[in-house]
């Protein structure tokens, strides 16, 4: 089961990195279009297509399994905080368990669209053709690893009676770090 943690762990950070380029590179097309618009009067064709097809679709759905990793999921808890240790313990399994399965389904779903848009070839017409079935696999992607995380915590919560899913506080984080 190490392995397997160590294994999300590196997919999760190396999509947390694609999704960063991703980010980088919406900055820059961005300004660069701006620029463009304003010294030239020539913008960046389909820039807005580009930005909201290919970099924000990447930006939202590849960080999920590290953010779910590291807990920093919005959570609500209020009731929950007041249960006895093995009540909150069997509920957190349940939830888990349900998140997955909703994942499973989410991962099939957009796959499933995602192959069905390579197969056609789909694109989307804007000032220039945009192809845009290469964008629809990233949220298979990003589903899937979040499956995989979500089933680690479960497995995690129902062998461990010490597994917390809180985030770290920013001070133990940078005390790792250093």
């Amino acid at each position: 089961m190490l392995t397997l943690d160590r294994m999300i762990n590196l997919l999760a950070r190396l999509l947390m990195g694609v999704a960063m380029v991703a980010l980088f590179l919406m900055m820059v097309q961005m300004v660069v279009d701006v620029a463009m618009r304003n010294f030239f009067r020539r913008p960046i064709e389909g820039s807005l297509e580009i930005v909201s097809v290919y970099h924000m679709v990447a930006v939202v759905f590849l960080p999920l399994a590290l953010v779910e990793r590291r807990h920093e999921h919005i959570t609500v808890d209020l009731l929950v905080d007041r249960l006895p240790a093995f009540a909150r313990r069997i509920l957190l399994v349940v939830g888990y368990i349900v998140c997955a399965i909703f994942f499973g389904l989410l991962t099939y779903q957009t796959a499933k669209d995602a192959f069905a848009a390579y197969e056609i070839g789909e694109i989307l017409m804007s000032s220039i053709y945009i192809t845009v079935w290469p964008a629809k696999f990233l949220l298979p992607i990003g589903f899937f690893m979040m499956l995989l995380q979500v089933i680690l915590h479960a497995w995690k919560a129902a062998i461990d009676p010490a597994f917390a899913p809180s985030p770290e506080s920013p001070d133990m984080a940078n005390q790792a770090r250093n």
